[in-house]
């Protein structure tokens, strides 16, 4: 092993001391509004929001005026022209027959009045303008980007290749046996204890229980009024959100002692219509994404600081379209995948961006069996779609634009990835769930 010299080393330290002033020089002056704003776009697209936003304000404001004048134009000979032609036809008759009489007169004269008045106060009464306040602090606000930065960096890391010919070439680490349900529900995986929760239906009980990486499961009272569609890993709660038949909770995997105290019911959060059912949900920061078990289906979005709608996106689908499966990139945050069935059986993968604006779709198959979608940490292979009741597995990578099928040794209904220890479990048609580490 060589030794640095006393000269090289004083060298060292001064090169370090360097730097040292440099970042006491910076940490001593606060950014000016110059700097924080120089070779970015921020101010660029403040200016373009409210520009945008002005644009359709008096759009819709001159829809609004436009609706008015049609219904000036039309509102008098729509309502009333029945009654304006039984009295003309009465003036006529009268001027016909010469019944110039004081009493005809005078029941012409009420006639017409009554009918003046209506029609004026028609005008005045039969429309109003209802203006919804707006809170724009939900419109635009500032992220803060070291904190993405970093976010994405501790993404980088953790990518890795993930093999999946080790679903075919090596047996599982863990098999566990869960016989006895008519369905299943694994949700994501938590960060912090690579724990998801596995939820069990049956017409005798509902059985809800949380599965660590080594499989040991842990039974979770739950209400047996209700059945679990759902559940995703909240990061900004560090809870888990467990979506009911039309009622959402959170459960603390950090009690010690699980009780019925660890799943909070959230009573802001429920269906906009009372027949409307809870289907898919997903996080993404402090922002929450629901959908609906039905075709069209709208996507609401939550911000979980205080648990207020914040959007909803409707019309994103066709009438004859349902959104079985939804979910965020892990790798990159601006893209939303999800998986839509038709009427006819036929199922599409679609790439969105966080608006939800579309960009692209990739045709899978026709079954009519059901579909999910998984994000994985890796971007050749982000997105791995689950065939229910078959062997196959379909991976696509970031940007969809590449597609891979994938042969299991036995069919699968379910699977969950827990990126942190890069496992794969899958819950196969034998009621079997088992671990793999890719």
């Amino acid at each position: 092993m060589a030794f640095s010299s006393s000269q090289d080393l004083t060298q060292q330290f001064d090169d370090l001391m360097f730097e040292y002033s440099t970042l006491k020089d910076t940490l001593s002056r606060p950014p000016s509004y110059e700097s924080l704003t120089e070779n970015t776009n921020l101010i660029h697209r403040i200016d373009q929001w409210e520009t945008d936003t002005i644009r359709q304000v008096k759009e819709t404001a001159e829809q609004i005026r436009e609706k008015i004048r049609r219904r000036s134009d039309t509102i008098a000979t729509d309502r009333f022209t029945t009654e304006f032609q039984q009295l003309t036809e009465q003036l006529q008759h009268t001027r016909q027959t010469h019944n110039f009489t004081e009493s005809r007169i005078q029941q012409l004269t009420t006639q017409l009045n009554d009918l003046k008045l209506q029609v004026d106060d028609s005008l005045l009464t039969t429309a109003e303008i209802r203006i919804v306040p707006i809170d724009w602090t939900k419109y635009l606000y500032i992220v803060n980007k070291p904190q993405q930065q970093q976010q994405q960096q501790q993404i980088g890391r953790n990518q890795r290749t993930i093999y999946f010919d080790r679903l075919t070439t090596v047996r599982p680490r863990i098999s566990l046996d869960v016989k006895g349900a008519e369905w299943h529900i694994l949700g994501t995986a938590s960060s912090p204890n690579s724990t998801f929760l596995h939820y069990q239906h049956s017409k005798k009980n509902k059985r809800l229980s949380i599965v660590d990486f080594q499989g040991q499961q842990k039974t979770i009272p739950w209400h047996e009024d209700q059945s679990i569609w759902d559940s995703c890993w909240s990061s900004f709660l560090n809870k888990f959100i467990i979506l009911g038949d039309n009622r959402l909770y959170t459960y603390d995997d950090n009690d010690e002692l699980t009780t019925s105290n660890s799943i909070k019911l959230i009573k802001e959060v429920k269906p906009r219509r009372n027949n409307m059912e809870f289907l898919r949900c997903f996080c993404s920061n402090e922002t929450l994404f629901i959908t609906y078990d039905e075709r069209n289906t709208s996507v609401d979005e939550y911000n979980m600081n205080q648990w207020t709608m914040s959007r909803t996106y409707e019309n994103i689908i066709k009438q004859n379209e349902i959104i079985i499966s939804i979910t965020i990139s892990v790798i990159n945050p601006n893209l939303i995948g999800l998986i839509i069935l038709d009427d006819k059986q036929q199922w599409h993968f679609e790439l969105r961006d966080r608006s939800m604006t579309f960009i692209l779709s990739i045709q899978l198959d026709k079954s009519e069996f059901n579909r999910r979608l998984i994000s994985l940490p890796n971007s050749s292979m982000n997105w791995l779609i689950i065939h229910t009741g078959s062997k196959f597995f379909t991976i696509i990578d970031e940007n969809a634009q590449a597609k891979e099928i994938i042969e299991c040794t036995e069919n699968i209904d379910l699977a969950t990835y827990i990126p942190d220890k890069h496992c794969l479990v899958t819950l196969t048609q034998k009621s079997k769930l088992k671990f793999f580490d890719l």
